[in-house]
C-alpha cells in the first residue's frame, strides 16, 4: 500500500503535498500547509529575486518546473518575499534618519496637537497671545 500524502516527510521539500489528506464531507476542501524548501531551492528563489522584484508568469512557470516546485508555490514566495523586502527597507529608512530628522518629525506632531505648553511662563503668553 502507497504511503497517504499526508505522511509524505522527503526532506527536500518538493512532494511534501500542499494540501491534507483529510477529504470527509464535513472537512472543507483541505488545510494549506506550510512549504518546506530545500536549500538549494532557496538559494536560487533569492537569486532570481535579487534580479527582479516582480516575476512573469513565463519565468514563474520556469522556475517552478526548474526547482521541482509548484507555480503556486513559488508565486506565493515572491509575495511573502517582496513583503519582508518592503518592511527591511522601512526598518533601514527609519534607523538612518540623522537626530535632526527626528527633532523634526517631533516636532511636526508637535504642531499637530497644537501649540506647545512647556515654554517658561514668562514667554507663555507671547507665544498663545493672539492679540497683539
Amino acid at each position: 500500500m502507497p504511503p497517504s500524502p499526508s505522511s509524505s516527510n522527503q526532506s527536500d521539500g518538493a512532494n511534501i503535498p500542499m494540501w491534507s489528506a483529510d477529504t470527509s464531507p464535513k472537512s472543507r476542501r483541505g488545510i494549506l500547509r506550510r512549504a518546506v524548501f530545500s536549500e538549494e531551492q532557496r538559494k536560487e528563489l533569492e537569486r532570481t529575486f535579487r534580479r527582479q522584484k516582480y516575476i512573469s508568469k513565463t519565468d514563474r512557470n520556469k522556475l517552478a518546473a526548474d526547482l521541482s516546485l509548484k507555480e503556486s508555490q513559488v508565486k506565493i514566495w515572491f509575495q511573502n518575499r517582496r513583503m519582508k523586502w518592503r518592511n527591511c527597507k522601512e526598518k533601514e529608512v527609519h534607523n538612518n534618519r540623522s537626530p535632526m530628522d527626528e527633532l523634526m518629525a517631533q516636532g511636526l506632531s508637535q504642531e499637530e496637537e497644537g501649540p506647545s505648553t512647556n515654554l517658561p511662563n514668562q514667554f507663555h503668553h507671547y507665544y498663545t497671545d493672539t492679540t497683539f
